[in-house]
């Protein structure tokens, strides 16, 4: 699985407006000057998050972006799957029978466990923990 340039910009974007005031709308040439994303790009990224509830969006003088829900409730997860679809990493993990091997294979047993921990990750962090400074190598939840 690789994050696709998409996902990456979303979640920057959603980092950036995490780090605003609530109240605040932000405008796509803002996020696009400050993040070094291009403007057009980040556009209809934000176009479809708007659409899955992700964002809010307002029209107008005024307008601008803001989060649909407080930083904490969003996940890494539901940012990059409302734009890449389910995060597999491999086709086999898709569903059960998908694979005629997969009752005993051991690869299907080490990318399921992979997969769960993955997403166990991008489930527990939110924008709001993406806002927090990290110490470098240091990973939430790691023995």
């Amino acid at each position: 699985m690789q994050l696709t340039r998409s996902g990456e910009y979303a979640l920057r974007g959603l980092i950036f407006l995490a780090k605003q005031p609530a109240d605040r709308l932000a405008l796509v040439s803002e996020i696009s000057k400050v993040q070094n994303i291009p403007k057009t790009y980040l556009a209809k990224i934000f176009q479809r998050l708007s659409k899955v509830g992700l964002l809010r969006s307002i029209r107008g003088l005024n307008g601008g972006f803001a989060l649909a829900r407080p930083a904490q409730k969003i996940t890494m997860r539901e940012v990059i799957e409302a734009l890449e679809g389910p995060i597999l990493l491999n086709r086999c993990l898709l569903r059960e029978g998908e694979c005629n091997e997969e009752k005993g294979c051991s690869l299907h047993q080490v990318l399921g466990e992979a997969q769960e921990r993955l997403l166990d990750i991008f489930n527990r962090t939110t924008m709001e923990d993406l806002c927090k400074p990290r110490v470098q190598n240091e990973r939430k939840g790691r023995r």
